[in-house]
């Protein structure tokens, strides 16, 4: 304030009224020269006191900007991966929401169910879908939930998914591979939704099987059924997965949504460590493909 005062005093002391009609009378020169003097006082306070600003300006935002560094680099480097991830999956986004299920041409594999977790969709398949096309899996088809629909209605639309299938395709079983939410709802729908003869074998990838703690954040219907001590989850864990059905759980200590990590193993499942995968690389990462794939073809004669 002592510095605003030190400028402008000098200057509005000499000023003239606004609005004067009148032509502004002349200066006598004593007034010329305190103006004069004035206006040089001004020049060089503001010259030395922006010089000053400047400084203490630079030396604040060099502040500012090692304590943002500082704060960055305390940050779990897998946050960091999972938020660098998250763009990535933009693709899934140029994708028909539903799809006509076609016979198609048997590839000597049974028909292949991929099952997309919370927040995704049909397209959050397109990569791996198109590798597992390429390595010989002709035939896979690709469910997208409604909005809205609770765990236990994705569930039961999924076994319909299923039977639909195999009614186009004249085959006895399928394969159903499911990412995070996904992999769950595939598990309730053969272990509560008749599918347990119908699933050859299912391959989860980052699931919660056993809850987990992250869902203590949201507090959704859906979030909620995720909760370790849910009620859905305790009733999973009260009934045994059927042996009939083959299955493989991919997982990862560094999956930051799926807490603890171990949560993702099914009792009973072959489980594949995929460390350091985040909870998206099983999605985007050429090595999570192949995994997936080596797990469908495992239980194979």
């Amino acid at each position: 304030m002592r510095l605003v005062y030190t400028l402008l005093s000098p200057i509005c002391c000499c000023s003239m009224e606004d609005g004067d009609d009148k032509k502004a009378a002349e200066l006598t020169p004593a007034e010329r020269n305190r103006a004069l003097a004035a206006l040089e006082t001004t020049g060089r306070a503001l010259a030395s006191g922006g010089g000053w600003l400047g400084r203490h300006i630079l030396a604040g935002g060099a502040f500012l900007g090692r304590r943002i560094a500082a704060a960055y680099r305390a940050i779990d480097p897998d946050v960091h991966r999972h938020l660098a991830q998250l763009p990535l999956l933009s693709y899934s986004l140029f994708c028909k929401r539903h799809e006509e299920i076609e016979p198609g041409e048997p590839d000597g594999f049974p028909p292949l169910v991929l099952v997309h977790g919370l927040g995704g969709n049909r397209g959050t398949f397109l990569l791996l879908g198109w590798y597992l096309w390429l390595v010989g899996r002709k035939r896979s088809y690709r469910i997208a939930f409604e909005p809205g629909q609770s765990i236990e209605e994705q569930a039961e639309a999924l076994a319909a998914f299923v039977r639909d299938v195999l009614a186009a395709t004249g085959e006895a079983q399928v394969e159903m591979v499911g990412h995070s939410l996904g992999g769950l709802v595939a598990r309730l729908a053969v272990q509560e939704h008749g599918l347990a003869e119908r699933v050859r074998t299912l391959v989860t990838m980052g699931a919660p099987h056993r809850g987990t703690y992250p869902a203590r954040y949201a507090n959704t219907a859906q979030i909620r059924a995720l909760r370790p001590d849910s009620p859905l989850i305790r009733r999973l864990a009260g009934r045994p997965f059927p042996a009939s059905v083959r299955a493989v759980c991919l997982w990862s200590q560094n999956d930051l949504f799926v807490l603890p990590p171990e949560s993702a193993v099914l009792e009973g499942a072959e489980a594949v460590d995929m460390t350091p995968f985040t909870h998206y690389s099983y999605l985007l990462d050429p090595d999570g493909w192949n995994a997936v794939r080596r797990a469908l073809e495992g239980g194979r004669a």
